[in-house]
């Protein structure tokens, strides 16, 4: 029972547990795996790295593909989901300036620029679905050119009932690049990458929710509401046209190569104490006495193709099935309460931003779009301790389980999510004494900082332990989050202005508290649970666990 995660009482090698050290001894315990010797590793300051998952030998498999191709995709992919995160709140700084343009009461003008947040949920499925069937490249160059020809549409726009329909086109395209990113992450990267990738993936978003309202409140006030649509029309233009060039398809059917069981550590306790270094699920007693194939590479060209045929044999309305399953996961429920509630909260303060600053000091809106500024301070602290935290902790902590590797140990740090607790609390108790802007623009910093961390925590643990079939949970998990936020549009604005700040703080100061509670139970009973799914092979109809 390493560091109070429960063993699984069925399988003796539960999906997602790895192994460390091919040599060495960890506080007194022989770590040997001489049979992993064929496997490959990584290069340069990686070289001790078993790769997990292993790599074929084609060149057009992704975790093959050269590194700058992989952060070509990549990056051009954050930039995109940087852009998604600016439009759902792009507005919120200027909501009391549009009461007034329309003649309507600030829930009216809320409730018409978050319809959005209805495309965004209701495709979220259909989305996973086009993915599973068809590739992720022709959903990305999908999903950005809506989200280009829908601002354009919004910009254009004489009346709410139509920024409402444009809104909901623009939660179309936003969809993809809000789940499907981060299994294209676990497509081209190998395990021991995946933490700073997902955390900078996590920081593009974020920064976009923090950014885009406070760009957005000096056009607002300078300009008007529809010169910051057209502004980011421009961004999204050179977005289509760098998803075009270097996001070619990530999807890759490729054979499960063998794996290690955890036996494989149990050696002489005398043993020689040497380097420790990373192995990741290998299996000894497996191996392949067939030929290689001969494979031919892709050229660049042939890599731009739209259309990239089918990769999954099942119809269509099956694969749209797929994800439902899920919902009797008990990890799809911990990434619904600890990461995408807990988005839900976040995303409530820049949208009562403007009503919360106005009553409380009388804010114009570009000292209101200046409030995110905390917010960003907040990312890019979480983004400063988090790769550590995720990458090197883990082996830390692995070291320390006779060269075991858990999934689970990733969840110690979502202890981060009391941060984003005590912020709100005290953004609560400092507004009830009155308490100075600066209070609460630093209780902001404390709740993203939260985000950044446990956020990104809740994502790499989730692809560690469900691999390809993390689409489906992401997929969940979004659509239920985007309801909730949906819903809450019509009336947290109002609840703000009737109920008032210190009272609404405390309800979300609750919420936050429960959420992180989830953490809990899935950090002691996680083993047990991933072992559930694996023997459900059956029940959970998706790709395998790598």
């Amino acid at each position: 029972m390493p560091f109070g995660i429960l063993e699984d009482r069925h399988l003796e090698q539960v999906p997602g547990t790895g192994l460390l050290s091919d040599r060495g001894v960890v506080h007194g315990n022989t770590v040997t795996i001489d049979e992993a010797t064929d496997l490959k590793r990584g290069v340069g300051r990686h070289a001790h790295v078993v790769l997990m998952p292993q790599p074929s030998d084609d060149p057009n498999d992704p975790l093959n593909w050269p590194q700058w191709k992989k952060e070509a995709c990549f990056w051009s992919l954050t930039f995109a989901a940087s852009l998604d995160g600016a439009l759902s709140p792009l507005a919120s700084a200027g909501y009391a300036i549009l009461t007034q343009e329309f003649g309507v009461s600030i829930d009216d003008i809320t409730s018409s620029f978050g319809s959005i947040l209805l495309g965004l949920g209701c495709f979220m499925l259909f989305q996973n679905m086009l993915a599973v069937k068809f590739g992720h490249r022709i959903v990305y160059l999908g999903s950005v050119s809506l989200m280009f020809i829908s601002c354009i549409w919004c910009a254009a726009s004489p009346t709410l009932t139509s920024i409402r329909a444009a809104r909901v086109f623009q939660g179309f395209g936003m969809s993809a690049l809000q789940s499907l990113v981060a299994t294209t992450i676990e497509q081209i990267y190998f395990v021991h990458e995946r933490g700073a990738r997902s955390l900078i993936w996590s920081f593009g978003i974020l920064s976009g929710i923090t950014l885009g309202p406070l760009i957005y409140s000096y056009v607002i006030e300078r300009l008007s509401w529809r010169w910051g649509f057209w502004f980011v029309s421009i961004a999204l233009g050179i977005c289509t046209l760098l998803v075009f060039f270097f996001v070619p398809e990530t999807t890759y059917r490729r054979v499960t190569p063998p794996q290690v069981t955890q036996s494989a550590t149990e050696h002489d306790d005398n043993s020689e104490k040497g380097d420790i270094s990373v192995v990741e699920k290998v299996d000894s007693e497996q191996q392949s006495s067939t030929e290689s194939p001969v494979y031919r590479k892709r050229n660049y060209i042939s890599s731009l193709r739209i259309w990239n045929g089918t990769f999954s044999n099942d119809n269509i309305f099956k694969v749209f099935l797929r994800p439902f399953p899920f919902l009797f996961s008990p990890v799809a429920w911990f990434m619904f309460l600890s990461h995408g509630m807990q988005t839900v909260w976040l995303s409530l303060v820049p949208l009562c931003s403007s009503t919360i600053f106005t009553l409380e000091y009388n804010f114009t809106a570009s000292q209101i779009g200046l409030t995110n500024l905390g917010g960003l301070v907040g990312i890019a602290l979480g983004t400063a301790v988090t790769g550590p935290l995720l990458d090197y902790g883990m082996i830390w902590l692995s070291k320390r389980n006779r060269g075991i590797y858990e999934p689970e140990f990733r969840l110690i740090f979502m202890s981060t999510m009391l941060f984003g607790l005590f912020g709100y609390i005290g953004w609560a108790v400092g507004n009830q004494h009155k308490m100075p802007w600066i209070g609460a623009v630093a209780c902001i910093t404390m709740l993203n900082f939260s985000m950044a961390v446990s956020g990104s925590t809740a994502v790499v643990y989730l692809l560690d332990t469900h691999g390809a079939n993390a689409l489906q949970i992401f997929a969940l998990s979004n659509f239920l989050k985007n309801m909730v936020l949906y819903g809450s549009t019509f009336f947290a604005n109002g609840m703000v202005q009737n109920r008032g700040v210190t009272v609404a703080l405390f309800i979300l100061a609750g919420c936050q508290g429960v959420c992180w509670l989830a953490s809990i139970p899935m950090f002691v009973y996680g083993k047990r649970v991933r072992s559930y799914i694996a023997r459900h092979p059956h029940f959970f109809a998706v790709d395998k666990i790598e």
